[in-house]
């Protein structure tokens, strides 16, 4: 059954995964509006659909962005997200993390109050610590929110939830893990490793320095996950949060190593840098019953196709 299309705002639109998203919302037939704090002609606004700047922090300049796109929806991607930047600058942090959804909500209840809103949130809620062989994680339990990052999106997951029950907020969340793709920034593992890895292939790099190699995360690709939350604001429940997971931990070093061998790099050596050195941790493994039963989400990307996509964008 084909679904009706939508007017959606977009924020954080210019980002690694907004692209990724809006691209994902035109291919599905909805009429896309846009948005994030470049000015308007940068080079990352390039190609956004009916965009317009805005400042999370400025709520009378959200209030007047939804006025004027008059959403059905909104998928609320914004964010300060790369964990080391999250922690130098607290004030920021709260402005934009917690204070930006509440004003983008406040916006939807004032201007367009029959608009879902997706809030992004982040599987880091909870926590970073998992025990080997631990039963997979449902939305039900218990966040403890490590980082400054990840206590940040569970105070605005909290905020939101207050907005829904107080002044009916029409709210889903949901918890991503971690992903990954073409296009991402190389603050982010994943790519940086990529780059190494062909400069190496290249004979530029002689080594490939890195940090620790012991932790252990959930990479999704970020075309399956983009692909969720289309499916969790077109079908998901009032109300209801859903994680985003592949299904499949996968260790650091082990990234590495496919990496360069899908660079033809193999066998570079590897030297530690403690600059880069955080210590070892293991993510949690994730249900993502809620969201197959609600929207029929399956992850369809396998590892190897993301790595080989990203090795070819970077």
């Amino acid at each position: 059954m084909s679904l009706p299309s939508l007017r959606i705002l977009v924020t954080g639109a210019a980002g690694f995964a907004g692209r990724h998203l809006v691209r994902e919302l035109l291919a599905a037939g909805h009429e896309v509006a846009t948005t994030d704090a470049m000015p308007a002609g940068h080079p990352a606004t390039a190609g956004l659909p009916d965009y317009a700047p805005a400042d999370l922090r400025d709520a009378a300049a959200l209030r007047a962005l939804v006025r004027a796109t008059r959403p059905d929806g909104a998928i609320h991607l914004a964010a300060i997200s790369f964990v080391p930047d999250a922690a130098k600058d607290p004030a920021l942090l709260e402005g934009v993390n917690v204070g930006g959804p509440v004003n983008l909500a406040e916006a939807l209840l004032a201007e367009a109050p029959a608009a879902r809103l997706l809030f992004v949130s982040s599987a880091q809620v909870y926590g970073a610590s998992a025990a080997s062989g631990a039963p997979a994680l449902g939305e039900d339990a218990p966040l403890r929110p490590e980082t400054p990052y990840a206590r940040s999106k569970a105070e605005a997951e909290r905020a939101l939830a207050r907005l829904a029950a107080a002044r009916g907020l029409r709210l889903s969340t949901v918890r991503p893990a971690n992903h990954t793709g073409p296009g991402q920034s190389p603050k982010f593992v994943a790519p940086a490793f990529a780059r190494q890895a062909l400069a190496a292939a290249r004979g530029e790099l002689r080594e490939i320095r890195v940090g620790n190699l012991e932790s252990v995360r959930d990479f999704s690709d970020v075309r399956d996950v983009v692909r969720a939350y289309r499916l969790a604001l077109e079908r998901g429940a009032d109300g209801a949060t859903y994680n985003i997971s592949s299904g499949a931990l996968l260790r650091i070093g082990d990234l590495l190593s496919r990496l360069l061998e899908l660079a033809g790099a193999a066998g570079t050596p590897i030297v530690p840098d403690p600059a880069l050195f955080r210590p070892t941790d293991a993510v949690p493994a994730l249900s993502t019953e809620r969201l197959r039963a609600d929207t029929g989400w399956e992850p369809e990307i396998p590892i190897e196709r993301t790595l080989r996509d990203l090795l070819a964008g970077v």
